[in-house]
């Protein structure tokens, strides 16, 4: 017959291996939603890219479904930061309760419900992806005029927030500071560069560095790298936009 002291040993024992039965779940949980999230990041890139091809093929109609796609990737986007969020809170939690599951369903649920029943200005008037896609968007049709508001006056963009990409956007590498040439960006600190020169520098520092770029702390592998068909895109309307006011400059001074 067990002592009372034996018997709590035992259920202690039980108790600390359902435990660390859990936090592996948990781990493998996360591992899942972070290569999910990478192929969902990875699918807006290419929506994003495919959407131009077709606006500026004078495929409007399908450029638009291709932006209702694209608003549905962002929303799977949303739901897996709520589901790592979660998750890590959980894995962080010394004691554990017997109805974690219940708990993290119903946060789930609220942190869904909360979202979905937002306007799309809020869903996606901030949401940075969101935002560069519609202003690559309306410069296909409309260079250099000023794009209205994505939501109308019912918006909640602030002025600032509508500040075009290309205004705030450095288009030289940080490696060479030439322009950059097929970019690449990185997805640890999402600064971009030249694809050859940071893979280059790279190497010449044993497989890793110190990300090139002035005031960033964070460490940039080749593996980290993802090419940036958008930013390419934005270099190569930046550089036509140079040549073409270099000639009216010239012009005016003829004249």
């Amino acid at each position: 017959m067990q002592s009372y002291s034996q018997s709590q040993s035992g259920r202690m024992a039980g108790r600390v291996g359902a435990h660390m039965q859990l936090q592996n779940r948990l781990q493998g949980l996360r591992s899942s939603i972070q290569a999910i999230s990478d192929i969902a990041d990875d699918t807006v890139r290419v929506c994003t890219v495919a959407g131009l091809d077709l606006e500026e093929l004078g495929e409007t109609d399908s450029a638009m479904q291709v932006e209702a796609s694209l608003r549905k990737l962002l929303d799977a986007q949303h739901q897996l930061d709520v589901e790592r969020s979660l998750v890590t809170r959980l894995a962080t939690e010394q004691d554990m309760a017997d109805n974690a599951e219940a708990e993290y369903l119903a946060s789930w649920e609220q942190s869904m419900a909360t979202y979905n029943e937002q306007s799309d200005a809020a869903k996606y008037g901030k949401n940075t992806t969101y935002k560069e896609f519609r202003e690559q968007l309306w410069e296909v049709r409309h260079d250099g005029e000023p794009m209205p508001r994505l939501f109308g006056d019912n918006g909640d963009e602030s002025d600032e927030d509508l500040v075009i990409a290309g205004a705030r956007m450095n288009y030289r590498c940080p490696v060479t500071t030439s322009w950059l040439v097929d970019p690449v960006t990185s997805k640890v600190c999402n600064h971009s560069y030249s694809k050859d020169a940071i893979v280059d520098y790279i190497r010449g520092n044993r497989g890793a560095c110190a990300c090139p770029v002035g005031g960033c702390s964070r460490t940039v592998r080749a593996q980290d790298l993802v090419p940036d068909k958008l930013l390419e895109r934005k270099v190569a309307r930046h550089l036509r936009q140079l040549e073409s006011d270099e000639t009216a400059a010239q012009y005016t001074v003829v004249q």
